[in-house]
């Protein structure tokens, strides 16, 4: 689909949210999508919340909403899958895969998040008895998928917190603390079009970065802005960053 086309489709939903008072949800979404959704919400004089079935999640539903439409309920079911680990543990590709194989759209598929044994796997309702009743294999091993609560939590993402101290929130100061370049450095990565925020790259070194927002750079990796923690005693910013993969 062309953003143009997908741009149009949001705004629709969120003009009929807008005159309805009734919520309108799309599928699952790629995390650029998220900013038209944004502007479709802004044009339309409604509000936008997002959620992809845990906290953290990349793939998300948008959901639309006035101050009339009630509580917000997002159309997404969790699945465990499980297999037995004598015949191979089945990997994301394999899963999504088959799950693609199954004839499903992509956005009807959110993320899925591999378990000791088993996965955790989010989808639209409207495809979570078509799963449920028809997947059977993931790769060559046979697996068995039920539907799951949400006592089954995802694990937490490998990576570690770390405290940094910056002269502002702007993004070559945040990149050049977070992987120890300096600020020359950090810019040359933005102006080659080597960082991305929130999964768009961007090309302005003095972007502001806000809590949540996250920052990748080709060959560097990626970074969560966790929380800003105010000025210090010599006036400079200080965050936590949660460092992928660390």
């Amino acid at each position: 689909m062309s953003m143009d086309v997908e741009a149009k489709r949001l705004r629709e939903l969120a003009m009929r949210a807008a005159h309805t008072g009734v919520c309108a949800c799309t599928r699952f979404l790629e995390p650029p999508s998220e900013a038209l959704c944004r502007a479709a919400a802004n044009a339309a004089g409604c509000a936008v919340a997002f959620f992809g079935g845990y906290d953290g999640a990349e793939r998300r539903v948008a959901g639309f909403y006035s101050g009339d439409s009630g509580e917000l309920s997002f159309p997404i079911r969790r699945l465990l899958l499980s297999w037995n680990p004598r015949y191979g543990s089945p990997g994301h590709r394999d899963i999504l895969g088959a799950l693609m194989g199954l004839g499903v759209a992509r956005e009807t598929l959110g993320d899925i998040a591999l378990l000791k044994e088993g996965a955790l796997v989010f989808v639209h309702a409207d495809v979570a008895d078509y799963v449920l009743g028809n997947l059977e294999s993931c790769g060559r091993v046979k697996v068995r998928v039920s539907a799951c609560g949400e006592e089954v939590v995802p694990p937490e993402p490998e990576g570690a917190l770390v405290y940094r101290t910056v002269p502002s929130e702007r993004l070559d100061a945040v990149l050049a603390a977070a992987y120890d370049l300096s600020r020359q450095e950090a810019q040359s990565l933005v102006r080659a079009e080597l960082v991305k925020v929130n999964h768009v790259v961007e090309t302005r070194g003095d972007c502001h970065l806000d809590e949540g927002d996250i920052v990748s750079a080709r060959g560097l990796g990626r970074f969560r802005l966790r929380e800003i923690t105010g000025l210090t005693r010599k006036g400079r910013v200080g965050m936590r960053l949660f460092v992928y993969g660390k």
